[in-house]
């Protein structure tokens, strides 16, 4: 399904599920600190959802992972395309590439959490080469959903950086469904799915959080 397409379709489903809970907009724009013309807009597919609203309204309306299921359709987009044959593999690193991680910006490592609890996890790293990052994808090593892992988009597009540049990278994720602790790790690649580092950075960008059930909700600001 196109991008477009899955969006409609996701502000349709978040429409029913408000309206069937009797919340009228204005007290969900309200609650969630967001103008009702901008939540009027996600509801009909023309603006994009963030992370909180999807959180909010499955967290509301007692959704059962609908809305996350084609939150992460929206973010995820087309599907890359299929790897090229190994004899076309690129001549991966590049020279001069380089990357440094700076700091976890949201969600240390080893948060306590509620099972199926939705977030977004921050990382700030460092173009530290000489080459520029264009077009760069941010892919999750390993599955990307499970009951005991967290689920996330397959692939989130990382902000264009020149060389000496900092740069946020943010995934949306849901915590897995089953209490114990629990890891995932992502890559940088290009798109055809090739790693621009396959001899470095192994552990990748690195998440580990810890769920149990009745655990309070993390404290989501900023660390960074």
């Amino acid at each position: 399904m196109a991008l477009e397409g899955s969006r409609v379709v996701l502000g349709h489903q978040l429409r029913y599920h408000r309206r069937l809970s009797g919340m009228s907009l204005t007290t969900a724009a309200a609650l969630l600190g967001k103008t009702k013309g901008h939540l009027s807009n996600v509801e009909s597919g023309r603006d994009a959802p963030s992370w909180d609203i999807i959180a909010f309204y499955e967290n509301n309306f007692h959704a059962d992972g609908q809305l996350w299921a084609a939150y992460v359709e929206v973010q995820t987009g087309p599907r890359p395309p299929q790897r090229a044959p190994a004899a076309d593999k690129p001549d991966y690193p590049i020279p001069g590439d380089a990357s440094e991680f700076i700091a976890d910006v949201t969600i240390p490592d080893g948060t306590l959490m509620p099972p199926l609890f939705i977030f977004e996890k921050t990382w700030r790293i460092k173009n530290s080469g000489t080459v520029p990052w264009i077009g760069r994808l941010l892919a999750r090593d390993g599955a990307a959903a499970g009951y005991g892992v967290p689920h996330s988009p397959s692939h989130t597009p990382i902000p264009d950086t020149m060389p000496g540049e900092i740069v946020d990278i943010s995934v949306a994720i849901r915590a897995q469904p089953l209490a114990g602790t629990s890891q995932a790790r992502w890559k940088m690649v290009d798109k055809n799915g090739w790693k621009y580092f396959p001899d470095r950075y192994e552990g990748g960008l690195l998440l580990t959080i810890l769920v149990r059930e009745g655990a309070p909700t993390p404290d989501l600001r900023r660390w960074a």
